[in-house]
């Protein structure tokens, strides 16, 4: 693309021909004339078509604007964060885990650590938490987070640290976060994390055929869902509040069979008619070369989750009752109005010159994990035996030159980002670059095409559903439904 050239996306729907402005963020309706002419630079163009050009220009938008310096606007905001602003704590507990799944970034198919009988002491997990309040003066709600492995072979450990927390964080609102396999619940360990409000993520793949095809014990062949379904029954029968309020679900989507047989699980079984669901594919990030990681999705499975997402759709225009609608598909589409609604409120003019893409969280700040062995990590996602993702411990605090390394990214790629259209909107980071150093530019740059169509998709469903009617921001329909760009502008 040259650099003079108008900074742009085209896409189009079936209601029309857009423009995604990458300077301003915003998404334009145009008409087809224009549309081939922004398409192919130069050709012949019709006066009007050319008026409405200019209208555009004079608007703000078509801007040939590129970043040209890569500083990601907190770098230098990043000390006094790290010193004040840590908000959320991870605590790796064990590496250890109670099932053995197939597609499990420890299961020695990939290159990073592997299941092993690690655990964290209370004097490292204290030495944790001591740092988390020293390092947040300045917020008045912090989270600590339980992780393994399964972190419920920890509780004894996990009880202490909430003990300690609650001794020392006087004047804060504490939040407790916990994802597990749901295995190794008791009465006890229930009325524990009811009593302390945790937020629950719980690991289901699909109904009992699915789930136990890789969610097995570790020390017999044997799959977990009717000890996990049995579990997550107790605490909907004994504490259905809590269930509804702090308890949410995580599908790994694995199978080839189609969507629809998941999906009519889920809708069909009261407990999780109601759930919020977040789900993924299995990961390929890290995976070996001489190792097999591959549950590809059939045509099937693509054909009938993009029907499910046509009844999403008809449910938030209100011509279909959602309680017919898709609990797998909710995470997408809070990702399509995060999308909407960022874009909305941006108020950017032009790109800066001096910037950075979408992408990293603020390391050390948005999260802090720790491993068993005290390593301070951006995340819980990274892999943890490479030498970037290691920001420093809980002994000597965290690297502030490390820390800004991983959020200053880009630099790894500039030259390919600066001219991406994807770039406020790009959602790489560390997590997809594996422990070698060499491969962390090509591991970045594997992901751009995923990147660019998940966005083009996203907006061209956001436009058709804003097109149709529904607001984003009040999540729900408006009476009037108002074009992306209103068609008196072009009234020239």
């Amino acid at each position: 693309m040259r650099e003079s050239s108008p900074f742009i996306h085209l896409f189009k729907t079936s209601l029309g021909y857009y423009i995604y402005d990458v300077n301003t963020g915003q998404v334009l309706k145009i008409d087809k004339a224009v549309y081939d002419y922004l398409e192919n630079a130069g050709r012949e163009v019709d006066e009007l078509s050319l008026e409405k050009v200019n209208l555009l220009k004079k608007e703000g938008f078509l801007k040939s604007n590129r970043v040209k310096i890569t500083e990601h606007p907190y770098t230098l905001l990043l000390p006094d964060a790290l010193q004040t602003r840590v908000c959320n704590l991870i605590l790796q507990v064990t590496q250890n885990c109670n099932l053995r799944c197939e597609y499990c970034i420890y299961s020695g198919n990939y290159d990073t650590r592997k299941h092993s009988n690690n655990r964290m002491s209370f004097e490292i997990a204290k030495k944790s938490i001591d740092f988390l309040i020293e390092h947040s003066k300045k917020r008045h709600k912090i989270y600590i987070g339980f992780y393994g492995g399964e972190p419920l072979l920890e509780f004894s450990l996990i009880k202490k640290c909430i003990e300690y927390i609650e001794k020392v964080a006087v004047g804060k609102e504490i939040g407790y976060v916990m994802t597990t396999n749901a295995t190794l619940f008791t009465d006890e360990i229930i009325d524990y994390i009811v009593k302390h409000k945790f937020k629950l993520t719980i690991s289901v793949d699909g109904p009992r055929e699915i789930h136990n095809r890789s969610r097995i014990f570790a020390n017999r062949e044997e799959g977990s869902y009717d000890i996990m379904i049995k579990n997550v029954e107790k605490i909907h029968l004994k504490y259905p509040k809590y269930y509804q309020e702090c308890v949410k679900f995580n599908t790994v989507v694995l199978t080839d069979d189609g969507f629809s047989c998941l999906e009519n699980y889920f809708r069909g079984d009261e407990l999780f008619a109601d759930a919020y669901f977040s789900s993924s594919t299995v990961s390929t990030a890290y995976s070996k070369k001489d190792k097999k990681v591959n549950y590809e999705i059939g045509d099937k499975f693509i054909q009938e989750q993009q029907y499910e997402l046509f009844k999403l759709f008809l449910g938030k225009l209100e011509k279909l009752d959602l309680k017919y609608t898709s609990v797998l598909l909710n995470g997408y589409f809070s990702y399509l109005k995060r999308l909407e609604t960022s874009r909305g409120q941006n108020g950017r003019m032009a790109l800066p010159e001096k910037w950075h893409r979408g992408g990293p969280c603020i390391p050390g700040v948005t999260r802090m994990f720790v491993t068993t062995e005290g390593k301070i990590l951006p995340c819980e996602r990274v892999c943890e035996i490479a030498d970037i993702s290691h920001i420093g411990d809980v002994e000597k605090g965290i690297d502030i030159n490390k820390a800004q390394n991983i959020l200053n990214i880009e630099k790894f790629t500039e030259d390919k980002c600066h001219e991406c259209w994807a770039y406020s909107e790009c959602t790489t980071c560390l997590q997809c670059c594996d422990s070698n150093a060499d491969t962390i530019r090509p591991n970045i740059l594997k992901r751009c095409k995923q990147v660019k169509n998940t966005l083009e998709d996203a907006l061209k469903d956001n436009a058709v559903l804003s097109e149709l009617g529904y607001d984003f921001e009040s999540d729900s329909m408006i009476g009037n439904p108002e074009r992306i760009l209103d068609e008196e502008l072009y009234d020239v």
